[in-house]
Parts: structure tokens; sequence; C-alpha cells
């Protein structure tokens, strides 16, 4: 055997001793870094502490971006729009007020959105009977866009039922004018 190999098998069958004489050493090995205590943590302790300081928060978007325009916008001339979304409140700095009028247009947007996707299936309901009656297959294209309109409508209704949520969380916790 070659000096190098010699070593190789040395050190291999102490790693194995090891392993067989601690099985604890390896999973011990293997285990995953402990993980610091998170807490919800303010924008002020934030701003004050770490950089990145880890938060938790009950009803958190997890994805806020806006849809594409043409998910709101009008689609072969069905004449079916959107509602815009209702403007986030920070309920850390609101007033009782601004809670309340956000709750508020929370509900208006739900209804306008109901109101909204309602069209929208109207609308396809409307080509499916011209396409029957025509003997025409309707356009799946169509329908394919009109299931993603009504999908992302619903979706932007827990959008905004989570935005008034979490700053109604965020204004009783930090913002109640309760000193």
């Amino acid at each position: 055997m070659s000096r190098n190999n010699k070593w190789k098998h040395i050190g291999l069958g102490a790693a194995f001793l090891v392993v067989i004489a601690a099985p604890e050493a390896l999973h011990a090995l293997s285990a995953a870094p402990e993980r610091r205590p998170v807490a919800n943590a303010s924008p002020a302790q934030v701003a004050g502490g770490e950089s990145f300081v880890p938060t938790c928060k009950a009803n958190e978007v997890v994805d806020a971006r806006p849809d594409p325009a043409w998910v709101g916008q009008s689609f072969a001339h069905d004449n079916c729009w959107a509602p815009r979304l209702p403007a986030r409140i920070d309920g850390y700095s609101a007033t009782r007020q601004q809670i309340v009028a956000g709750m508020t247009a929370e509900k208006s947007y739900i209804a306008a959105a109901d109101v909204y996707q309602k069209c929208i299936s109207d609308f396809v309901t409307d080509r499916q009977r011209q396409a029957g009656k025509s003997k025409k297959p309707v356009d799946m294209t169509l329908i394919v866009i009109e299931n993603h309109r009504v999908t992302a409508s619903q979706e932007n209704k827990k959008k905004a039922a989570s935005q008034i949520d979490g700053a109604i969380e965020a204004f009783n916790e930090y913002g109640s004018e309760c000193l």
C-alpha cells in the first residue's frame, strides 16, 4: 500500500470507530444550529436594534406584489373593471378614525370585488351561450384569462382583509392612543 492510501485507511477506520463508539457525536455534528427565540418587534425596536431583527405577525400578506395591469382592465370588451385595492394603513401611527375608515374601505372593496367577479362570470356565461347557439367552441384562452382574473380578485380580497387586520393588530398593540 502506498503511504497516502495507508493514511486514508487509518483515518477512515478512526472515524468509523468514533461513530460506533459515540453515535451522539455524529448526531451533534449534523444537527441544525439552535435558533434564537423570535418575538414580535415594533418598528421602533427594529430601528433601534439590529438591522434585521426577525419579526412574526399573524395574517401577514406573503405576496403583496401588485397584479399586472391587464388583470384589472376590461378584457375582450367584457366591461368588467377590477376595483383598486384600498391603501395600506400603518397601524402603528394611525388614528382610530383612520382605522375605522380603513375597515369601511375594506368592506367596500370586497363588495366591489364581488360585483367585478359576477360581471366576469356573466360575461363568460353569455359567451358560452352564444357559442352553443352558433355551435362553435368557446375560445379557451378567454375562459382561462377570465378565470385567472377571478382568482386574482379572490386573492386580492384576502390581501385587503389581511392588510386591515394587520393594521388593527398594530394599532391595538402600539398605536391605540391609550397611554
